[in-house]
């Protein structure tokens, strides 16, 4: 019998280290692009460590006015001044680690093409994150609402990262401020590709 699980999950731009070592542990994840954008949850959010420990970024986006729209037809919000945010935290936060000067500017760029989209800007991201951990997982991205008998449906029970079922926390690894704070889990995968570098596929698997 396979021990492969379902998982459907929302679209989440910069996605947390648990969505990846759900697909290290080679189970299979659907990505809706269907289903009602959500405010305030992973899609648009994700977590680093600083210096006054686990920090919420924000990508904005274009208000909908209280229509419910697709997650991959909402518009990223480029007036606003999130990308210069976005920059000023990452680089107080990890400009120490061992892999900031590798990755960085790969992460700006994707932050300033101007995606059409949020749907674009998952698409481009997933790839930017897997290429980097030279990861070919088992995943789908699905164009209509996802209707599948799933064992976990994350699109509703995930809001934020530490809502993640516990069997898919990585196993610890060196972070910033670890003469600060205790290990933090499952912040986004920047912490463990700053961290991590070449490694990461390697802690995601355990």
């Amino acid at each position: 019998m396979s021990d492969e699980l379902l998982i459907v999950s929302p679209l989440s731009l910069i996605p947390p280290i648990g969505l990846f070592v759900a697909m290290a542990k080679g189970h299979k994840v659907y990505f809706d692009t269907a289903e009602n954008y959500v405010k305030q949850t992973i899609r648009n959010r994700y977590h680093i460590l600083s210096a006054n420990g686990v920090q919420t970024l924000t990508i904005n986006v274009v208000g909908q006015k209280g229509e419910k729209t697709p997650s991959g037809n909402i518009l990223i919000d480029y007036d606003e001044p999130w990308i210069r945010l976005h920059k000023r935290a990452l680089e107080s936060s990890y400009r120490s680690s061992p892999f900031f000067d590798h990755y960085y500017p790969k992460v700006i760029n994707l932050f300033e093409a101007r995606h059409p989209d949020f749907g674009a800007f998952f698409r481009e991201s997933l790839n930017l994150w897997l290429r980097l951990l030279k990861f070919e997982p088992n995943f789908s991205i699905q164009d209509k609402y996802v209707e599948i008998d799933a064992d976990y449906d994350l699109r509703t029970r995930i809001k934020s990262p530490d809502q993640f079922p516990a069997e898919f926390q990585s196993k610890k690894y060196l972070q910033v401020f670890s003469d600060r704070f205790d290990f933090q889990p499952n912040l986004s995968i920047l912490d463990l590709l700053f961290n991590e570098g070449p490694a990461s596929l390697s802690v995601l698997k355990g």
